[in-house]
Protein backbone atom coordinates (compact mmCIF):
# COMPACT_ATOMS: atom_id res chain seq x y z
CA UNK A 1 0.00 0.00 0.00
CA UNK A 2 1.14 3.39 -1.16
CA UNK A 3 2.36 5.67 2.06
CA UNK A 4 1.69 9.64 1.10
CA UNK A 5 3.86 11.64 2.87
CA UNK A 6 2.85 14.99 4.38
CA UNK A 7 5.56 17.85 4.87
CA UNK A 8 4.65 20.21 7.94
CA UNK A 9 6.99 22.84 7.97
CA UNK A 10 7.16 24.15 11.57
CA UNK A 11 9.94 25.64 13.61
CA UNK A 12 9.85 26.44 17.32
CA UNK A 13 12.79 27.27 19.54
CA UNK A 14 13.43 25.16 22.75
CA UNK A 15 14.55 27.11 25.48
CA UNK A 16 18.29 28.99 25.98
CA UNK A 17 19.93 26.24 23.70
CA UNK A 18 17.41 27.33 20.96
CA UNK A 19 16.41 23.56 19.70
CA UNK A 20 14.01 23.63 17.36
CA UNK A 21 11.39 20.37 18.97
CA UNK A 22 11.23 17.89 15.90
CA UNK A 23 8.21 18.27 14.27
CA UNK A 24 5.85 16.36 11.90
CA UNK A 25 7.74 15.05 9.01
CA UNK A 26 5.15 12.33 7.26
CA UNK A 27 2.57 10.20 8.27
CA UNK A 28 0.51 7.29 6.22
CA UNK A 29 -3.46 8.70 5.28
CA UNK A 30 -4.77 5.36 6.79
CA UNK A 31 -4.31 3.03 9.62
CA UNK A 32 -4.73 4.90 12.64
CA UNK A 33 -5.40 8.23 11.56
CA UNK A 34 -8.85 7.81 10.27
CA UNK A 35 -11.94 8.86 12.15
CA UNK A 36 -14.34 5.56 12.22
CA UNK A 37 -17.93 6.65 12.09
CA UNK A 38 -20.08 6.39 15.21
CA UNK A 39 -22.72 4.08 15.58
CA UNK A 40 -25.92 3.73 18.48
CA UNK A 41 -24.99 0.03 18.88
CA UNK A 42 -23.74 -0.32 22.70
CA UNK A 43 -20.25 -2.42 23.43
CA UNK A 44 -19.88 -2.10 26.88
CA UNK A 45 -20.60 -5.47 28.13
CA UNK A 46 -19.49 -6.77 25.24
CA UNK A 47 -15.72 -5.69 25.66
CA UNK A 48 -16.52 -6.98 29.25
CA UNK A 49 -17.87 -10.20 28.73
CA UNK A 50 -15.94 -13.23 29.83
CA UNK A 51 -16.04 -15.11 26.63
CA UNK A 52 -13.51 -12.51 25.00
CA UNK A 53 -11.28 -12.88 27.00
CA UNK A 54 -11.08 -16.09 27.30
CA UNK A 55 -10.90 -17.01 24.20
CA UNK A 56 -9.58 -14.14 22.41
CA UNK A 57 -12.09 -13.34 20.55
CA UNK A 58 -13.33 -9.23 19.81
CA UNK A 59 -16.67 -8.05 19.11
CA UNK A 60 -17.33 -6.37 15.71
CA UNK A 61 -15.02 -5.73 12.98
CA UNK A 62 -11.57 -4.59 13.63
CA UNK A 63 -8.26 -3.60 11.47
CA UNK A 64 -4.57 -3.90 11.86
CA UNK A 65 -3.12 -0.67 12.12
CA UNK A 66 0.42 -1.13 11.42
CA UNK A 67 1.77 0.76 15.35
CA UNK A 68 4.22 -1.57 16.74
CA UNK A 69 4.51 -3.89 14.06
CA UNK A 70 5.97 -7.01 15.96
CA UNK A 71 2.88 -6.72 18.07
CA UNK A 72 -0.78 -7.20 16.76
CA UNK A 73 -2.47 -4.33 17.15
CA UNK A 74 -6.17 -4.04 16.19
CA UNK A 75 -8.61 -0.77 15.94
CA UNK A 76 -12.41 -0.94 16.41
CA UNK A 77 -13.62 -0.25 12.55
CA UNK A 78 -16.78 2.04 14.53
CA UNK A 79 -17.22 4.01 17.65
CA UNK A 80 -19.88 2.52 19.59
CA UNK A 81 -21.50 3.36 22.86
CA UNK A 82 -18.99 2.51 25.57
CA UNK A 83 -20.05 3.02 29.29
CA UNK A 84 -22.53 5.97 28.04
CA UNK A 85 -20.07 7.74 25.57
CA UNK A 86 -18.21 7.33 21.91
CA UNK A 87 -14.80 6.90 22.17
CA UNK A 88 -12.33 9.05 19.59
CA UNK A 89 -10.79 4.96 19.09
CA UNK A 90 -11.17 1.88 20.52
CA UNK A 91 -7.50 -0.50 20.54
CA UNK A 92 -7.03 -4.29 21.12
CA UNK A 93 -3.35 -4.80 21.91
CA UNK A 94 -2.07 -8.56 21.75
CA UNK A 95 0.51 -10.47 22.95
CA UNK A 96 0.74 -13.00 20.85
CA UNK A 97 -2.37 -14.56 20.49
CA UNK A 98 -3.60 -13.41 23.81
CA UNK A 99 -5.76 -10.39 24.24
CA UNK A 100 -3.23 -7.94 26.45
CA UNK A 101 -5.49 -5.21 27.00
CA UNK A 102 -8.16 -2.92 25.23
CA UNK A 103 -7.62 0.86 25.12
CA UNK A 104 -10.37 3.58 24.64
CA UNK A 105 -9.67 6.83 24.06
CA UNK A 106 -12.44 9.34 24.73
CA UNK A 107 -11.07 12.88 24.63
CA UNK A 108 -7.33 13.86 23.82
CA UNK A 109 -6.13 17.92 23.65
CA UNK A 110 -4.08 17.10 20.89
CA UNK A 111 -6.99 15.89 18.40
CA UNK A 112 -9.87 18.26 20.01
CA UNK A 113 -10.28 20.46 17.25
CA UNK A 114 -9.45 19.34 14.45
CA UNK A 115 -12.85 16.49 14.28
CA UNK A 116 -15.60 17.79 12.18
CA UNK A 117 -18.29 18.35 15.48
CA UNK A 118 -14.83 20.51 17.20
CA UNK A 119 -13.76 22.74 14.17
CA UNK A 120 -12.19 26.02 15.87
CA UNK A 121 -10.34 28.52 14.65
CA UNK A 122 -6.43 27.13 15.71
CA UNK A 123 -5.72 30.81 16.61
CA UNK A 124 -8.78 31.15 19.47
CA UNK A 125 -7.05 28.83 21.56
CA UNK A 126 -9.32 30.19 24.79
CA UNK A 127 -12.27 29.18 23.32
CA UNK A 128 -10.73 25.67 22.63
CA UNK A 129 -9.34 25.20 26.14
CA UNK A 130 -13.34 26.48 27.32
CA UNK A 131 -14.65 23.93 25.70
CA UNK A 132 -12.26 21.10 26.05
CA UNK A 133 -12.62 21.37 30.20
CA UNK A 134 -16.49 21.42 29.68
CA UNK A 135 -16.20 18.20 27.60
CA UNK A 136 -13.76 16.52 29.91
CA UNK A 137 -15.62 17.52 33.00
CA UNK A 138 -19.30 16.26 31.32
CA UNK A 139 -17.41 12.76 30.25
CA UNK A 140 -15.39 12.32 33.33
CA UNK A 141 -18.14 12.68 35.54
CA UNK A 142 -20.32 10.74 33.16
CA UNK A 143 -18.12 7.64 32.56
CA UNK A 144 -17.67 7.16 36.22
CA UNK A 145 -20.93 6.88 37.41
CA UNK A 146 -21.59 3.85 34.48
CA UNK A 147 -18.19 2.57 35.85
CA UNK A 148 -19.57 2.40 39.76
CA UNK A 149 -22.36 0.45 38.35
CA UNK A 150 -20.46 -2.46 37.00
CA UNK A 151 -17.80 -2.60 39.48
CA UNK A 152 -18.31 -4.91 42.33
CA UNK A 153 -16.71 -2.33 44.87
CA UNK A 154 -15.68 1.35 45.33
CA UNK A 155 -12.48 1.96 43.21
CA UNK A 156 -9.19 2.13 44.05
CA UNK A 157 -6.28 4.54 43.26
CA UNK A 158 -3.31 2.99 41.44
CA UNK A 159 0.02 4.62 40.34
CA UNK A 160 2.34 3.52 37.23
CA UNK A 161 5.92 4.97 36.49
CA UNK A 162 8.24 6.09 39.23
CA UNK A 163 9.26 9.83 37.57
CA UNK A 164 7.87 13.00 37.62
CA UNK A 165 7.11 12.82 34.22
CA UNK A 166 6.13 9.60 33.71
CA UNK A 167 4.21 8.65 36.74
CA UNK A 168 0.24 8.38 36.23
CA UNK A 169 -2.46 7.92 38.16
CA UNK A 170 -5.34 5.65 37.87
CA UNK A 171 -8.55 4.79 38.89
CA UNK A 172 -9.36 1.01 39.10
CA UNK A 173 -12.58 -0.05 38.86
CA UNK A 174 -12.86 -3.97 39.60
CA UNK A 175 -15.19 -6.26 37.15
CA UNK A 176 -15.12 -9.86 38.24
CA UNK A 177 -11.86 -11.16 36.37
CA UNK A 178 -10.99 -6.97 35.27
CA UNK A 179 -9.58 -3.98 35.84
CA UNK A 180 -10.20 -1.38 34.02
CA UNK A 181 -8.18 1.71 34.39
CA UNK A 182 -9.87 5.70 34.27
CA UNK A 183 -6.80 7.79 33.01
CA UNK A 184 -8.25 11.37 33.59
CA UNK A 185 -5.60 13.76 33.27
CA UNK A 186 -7.11 17.43 32.67
CA UNK A 187 -6.07 19.40 30.37
CA UNK A 188 -4.77 16.36 28.79
CA UNK A 189 -7.09 13.57 28.04
CA UNK A 190 -9.51 10.63 29.34
CA UNK A 191 -9.21 7.29 28.47
CA UNK A 192 -9.85 3.36 29.40
CA UNK A 193 -7.91 0.79 30.12
CA UNK A 194 -9.02 -2.63 30.23
CA UNK A 195 -6.98 -5.55 31.33
CA UNK A 196 -7.14 -8.79 33.32
CA UNK A 197 -6.29 -8.02 36.70
CA UNK A 198 -3.27 -10.69 37.32
CA UNK A 199 -1.76 -8.60 34.53
CA UNK A 200 -1.63 -5.22 36.37
CA UNK A 201 1.41 -3.56 36.96
CA UNK A 202 3.21 -0.45 38.67
CA UNK A 203 5.71 -0.47 36.21
CA UNK A 204 6.30 0.19 32.79
CA UNK A 205 9.50 -1.89 32.06
CA UNK A 206 8.55 -5.34 30.74
CA UNK A 207 8.06 -7.91 33.98
CA UNK A 208 9.86 -10.26 31.47
CA UNK A 209 12.91 -7.57 31.46
CA UNK A 210 12.13 -6.67 35.21
CA UNK A 211 13.56 -10.39 36.29
CA UNK A 212 16.97 -9.87 34.26
CA UNK A 213 20.38 -8.38 35.39
CA UNK A 214 22.05 -5.51 33.47
CA UNK A 215 24.69 -8.34 32.08
CA UNK A 216 21.59 -10.23 30.48
CA UNK A 217 19.96 -7.58 29.32
CA UNK A 218 22.75 -6.06 27.67
CA UNK A 219 23.96 -9.89 26.03
CA UNK A 220 20.10 -9.39 24.93
CA UNK A 221 20.41 -6.81 22.92
CA UNK A 222 24.00 -7.48 21.34
CA UNK A 223 21.91 -10.91 20.26
CA UNK A 224 19.70 -8.90 18.00
CA UNK A 225 22.88 -7.16 15.99
CA UNK A 226 22.87 -8.45 12.44
CA UNK A 227 26.05 -7.94 10.40
CA UNK A 228 26.13 -8.09 6.95
CA UNK A 229 28.91 -9.55 4.13
CA UNK A 230 28.90 -5.94 2.50
CA UNK A 231 30.07 -4.74 5.83
CA UNK A 232 26.07 -3.08 7.27
CA UNK A 233 26.20 -3.62 11.51
CA UNK A 234 22.59 -3.01 11.64
CA UNK A 235 20.03 -3.81 14.96
CA UNK A 236 17.24 -6.16 14.13
CA UNK A 237 14.01 -5.35 15.64
CA UNK A 238 13.38 -2.22 16.06
CA UNK A 239 9.60 -1.51 16.31
CA UNK A 240 8.01 1.27 14.17
CA UNK A 241 5.78 3.63 16.36
CA UNK A 242 3.51 5.54 13.97
CA UNK A 243 3.26 9.07 13.96
CA UNK A 244 0.13 9.50 12.01
CA UNK A 245 -0.62 13.04 11.91
CA UNK A 246 0.59 14.07 14.94
CA UNK A 247 3.45 16.18 15.66
CA UNK A 248 5.06 13.18 17.23
CA UNK A 249 8.48 12.58 15.19
CA UNK A 250 10.01 13.16 18.51
CA UNK A 251 7.74 11.11 20.80
CA UNK A 252 7.74 8.21 18.83
CA UNK A 253 11.71 8.06 18.04
CA UNK A 254 11.65 7.40 21.83
CA UNK A 255 9.03 5.01 22.02
CA UNK A 256 10.63 3.29 19.56
CA UNK A 257 14.33 3.17 20.90
CA UNK A 258 13.30 2.84 24.59
CA UNK A 259 10.62 0.08 24.06
CA UNK A 260 13.76 -2.09 21.94
CA UNK A 261 15.26 -1.95 25.26
CA UNK A 262 12.24 -2.59 27.55
CA UNK A 263 9.66 0.40 28.00
CA UNK A 264 5.87 -0.43 27.12
CA UNK A 265 4.55 3.01 27.11
CA UNK A 266 2.13 4.13 24.32
CA UNK A 267 3.02 7.41 22.25
CA UNK A 268 -0.13 9.05 23.58
CA UNK A 269 1.19 8.61 27.30
CA UNK A 270 4.73 10.09 26.35
CA UNK A 271 3.22 12.77 24.83
CA UNK A 272 1.09 13.32 27.68
CA UNK A 273 4.06 13.07 29.69
CA UNK A 274 5.65 16.12 27.56
CA UNK A 275 2.93 18.23 28.05
CA UNK A 276 1.69 18.30 24.59
CA UNK A 277 -1.70 20.45 25.10
CA UNK A 278 -4.24 21.43 22.58
CA UNK A 279 -1.87 22.12 19.41
CA UNK A 280 -1.05 19.58 16.21
CA UNK A 281 2.88 21.25 17.51
CA UNK A 282 5.39 21.04 19.58
CA UNK A 283 5.15 24.22 21.13
CA UNK A 284 5.89 24.72 25.52
CA UNK A 285 6.34 20.78 25.51
CA UNK A 286 8.71 19.32 27.98
CA UNK A 287 10.49 17.18 25.45
CA UNK A 288 13.95 17.38 26.94
CA UNK A 289 12.38 15.88 30.27
CA UNK A 290 10.06 13.53 28.69
CA UNK A 291 13.69 11.63 27.34
CA UNK A 292 15.38 11.68 31.06
CA UNK A 293 12.47 10.33 32.26
CA UNK A 294 11.73 7.77 29.72
CA UNK A 295 15.15 6.76 30.51
CA UNK A 296 14.98 6.42 34.65
CA UNK A 297 11.70 4.56 33.75
CA UNK A 298 13.52 1.98 31.74
CA UNK A 299 16.68 1.56 33.73
CA UNK A 300 18.73 2.90 31.63
CA UNK A 301 21.38 6.19 31.61
CA UNK A 302 20.77 8.73 29.13
CA UNK A 303 23.81 10.70 27.57
CA UNK A 304 22.91 13.93 24.97
CA UNK A 305 25.95 15.12 22.95
CA UNK A 306 25.07 17.63 20.07
CA UNK A 307 25.61 17.07 16.89
CA UNK A 308 26.08 13.47 15.82
CA UNK A 309 29.56 11.61 16.48
CA UNK A 310 30.32 8.98 14.02
CA UNK A 311 33.06 7.38 15.77
CA UNK A 312 31.32 7.87 19.75
CA UNK A 313 27.78 6.27 17.84
CA UNK A 314 29.57 2.99 16.52
CA UNK A 315 30.50 1.97 19.69
CA UNK A 316 26.66 2.01 21.05
CA UNK A 317 25.42 0.88 18.57
CA UNK A 318 27.80 -2.22 18.14
CA UNK A 319 26.51 -3.05 21.76
CA UNK A 320 22.69 -3.11 20.17
CA UNK A 321 21.74 0.45 21.39
CA UNK A 322 19.60 2.32 19.07
CA UNK A 323 20.28 6.26 18.85
CA UNK A 324 17.87 9.24 18.21
CA UNK A 325 19.17 12.06 16.61
CA UNK A 326 17.63 15.39 16.24
CA UNK A 327 18.56 16.81 13.03
CA UNK A 328 17.43 19.31 9.66
CA UNK A 329 15.43 18.14 7.43
CA UNK A 330 15.35 18.58 3.55
CA UNK A 331 12.46 16.30 1.37
CA UNK A 332 14.87 16.70 -1.12
CA UNK A 333 18.21 14.64 0.96
CA UNK A 334 15.19 12.47 2.35
CA UNK A 335 14.33 11.14 -1.39
CA UNK A 336 17.97 10.52 -1.91
CA UNK A 337 18.04 8.46 1.91
CA UNK A 338 15.03 6.20 0.62
CA UNK A 339 16.27 5.70 -2.88
CA UNK A 340 20.01 4.50 -1.03
CA UNK A 341 17.47 1.99 0.76
CA UNK A 342 16.53 0.21 -2.28
CA UNK A 343 20.29 -0.08 -3.31
CA UNK A 344 20.79 3.32 -4.75
CA UNK A 345 24.28 4.60 -4.20
CA UNK A 346 24.41 7.60 -2.50
CA UNK A 347 26.28 11.13 -4.50
CA UNK A 348 29.61 11.71 -3.10
CA UNK A 349 29.71 14.12 -0.89
CA UNK A 350 31.46 16.96 -3.23
CA UNK A 351 31.16 20.94 -2.37
CA UNK A 352 27.90 20.39 -4.68
CA UNK A 353 26.57 18.08 -3.19
CA UNK A 354 27.06 19.55 0.69
CA UNK A 355 25.49 22.80 -0.46
CA UNK A 356 21.90 20.64 -0.60
CA UNK A 357 22.60 19.54 2.92
CA UNK A 358 19.60 21.53 5.17
CA UNK A 359 22.37 22.63 7.89
CA UNK A 360 19.96 26.47 8.17
CA UNK A 361 18.24 26.87 11.46
CA UNK A 362 15.85 27.66 9.48
CA UNK A 363 15.28 24.28 8.24
CA UNK A 364 12.91 22.06 9.66
CA UNK A 365 13.49 20.12 12.27
CA UNK A 366 13.25 16.26 12.80
CA UNK A 367 14.23 13.11 14.70
CA UNK A 368 15.24 9.86 13.56
CA UNK A 369 16.29 6.15 15.17
CA UNK A 370 20.03 5.55 13.85
CA UNK A 371 20.08 1.53 13.99
CA UNK A 372 23.24 0.97 11.94
CA UNK A 373 26.25 1.82 10.31
CA UNK A 374 29.01 0.75 7.23
CA UNK A 375 32.07 1.79 8.63
CA UNK A 376 34.03 1.19 5.36
CA UNK A 377 31.60 3.13 3.15
CA UNK A 378 30.99 5.76 6.00
CA UNK A 379 27.81 5.80 5.80
CA UNK A 380 24.85 5.60 9.01
CA UNK A 381 21.35 3.49 8.24
CA UNK A 382 18.20 4.95 10.13
CA UNK A 383 14.83 4.13 10.23
CA UNK A 384 11.39 6.54 10.63
CA UNK A 385 8.56 6.81 12.43
CA UNK A 386 6.41 6.72 9.37
CA UNK A 387 5.49 3.20 8.74
CA UNK A 388 7.08 -0.43 7.56
CA UNK A 389 8.68 1.03 4.21
CA UNK A 390 10.70 3.66 6.51
CA UNK A 391 13.12 1.25 7.31
CA UNK A 392 16.97 1.46 6.42
CA UNK A 393 17.50 4.36 4.89
CA UNK A 394 21.03 5.42 4.64
CA UNK A 395 23.29 8.36 4.23
CA UNK A 396 26.60 9.62 4.95
CA UNK A 397 28.16 9.76 8.08
CA UNK A 398 29.54 13.51 7.35
CA UNK A 399 26.12 14.59 6.26
CA UNK A 400 24.64 13.44 9.58
CA UNK A 401 27.24 15.29 11.28
CA UNK A 402 26.81 18.06 9.84
CA UNK A 403 22.68 18.41 9.59
CA UNK A 404 22.42 17.25 13.32
CA UNK A 405 21.93 19.36 16.53
CA UNK A 406 21.18 16.96 19.56
CA UNK A 407 22.04 12.94 19.94
CA UNK A 408 20.78 10.77 22.77
CA UNK A 409 22.34 7.73 23.56
CA UNK A 410 20.75 5.00 25.89
CA UNK A 411 23.05 2.79 27.53
CA UNK A 412 21.97 0.29 30.02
Amino acid sequence: MKILLIVVFCLLSYGRNSYSIPQNFGGNLFGATFLPQKIANDFTEKLIATSIWEDNDLPGQWKRIPSIDKDKILMLSVRPLIWGYHPSSVYANYEGKKIKSISIMYLDSGDFGKRSENTIKKENLTTLKRLFRKKYSEIETGIKKQLSKYAQKSPNDSYVGITKYLRNHYIDYEIENLTVRLAAKEDNSISLIIMRTKDLSENYLDPKVRELSNRERRQILEEKISIHSNGDLNITDIPIFQQGLKPYCAVNTLGMATYHIGLRMSTDALAAGARFRYSDSAKGSKMLDLYRAAAVECKATLQRGRSFDFDRAQKYLEKGYPIIVWRRFSLHRDQIHTAASKGIKLPDPTKEDQSKWPTSKSDPGHASVITGFNKKTGEVIFMESWGKNARDKRMTAGELEATSYATFYFKI
